[in-house]
């Protein structure tokens, strides 16, 4: 169920605004480890379980070959298994 807030739409789990291995990534973590999941504007946004860390902000459209290891990187920094 989506719900609309502001202009961010807070989904359940990731669709089709993300690139399948981002998508692979945030719907294991919202589904299986509590993190919590936005998509409004130009990127996504993910919350992590631990609420004293902070956000990961999710490209809809990576720039580069390191960024989906850069977000790994960071998704693991705030306590994510992937």
């Amino acid at each position: 169920m989506d719900v609309k807030r502001n202009g961010i739409v807070d989904m359940c789990r990731p669709g089709s605004e993300l690139p399948k291995d981002y998508r692979k990534i945030a719907a294991d973590l919202v589904a299986n480890q509590g993190w919590g999941y936005k998509h409004g504007g130009k990127h996504a946004t993910l919350y992590p379980a631990d609420k004293t860390k902070s956000p990961v902000i999710v490209p809809t459209t990576p720039g580069d070959h390191r960024a989906l290891k850069n977000f790994i990187a960071a998704v693991r920094q705030r306590g994510g298994r992937c």
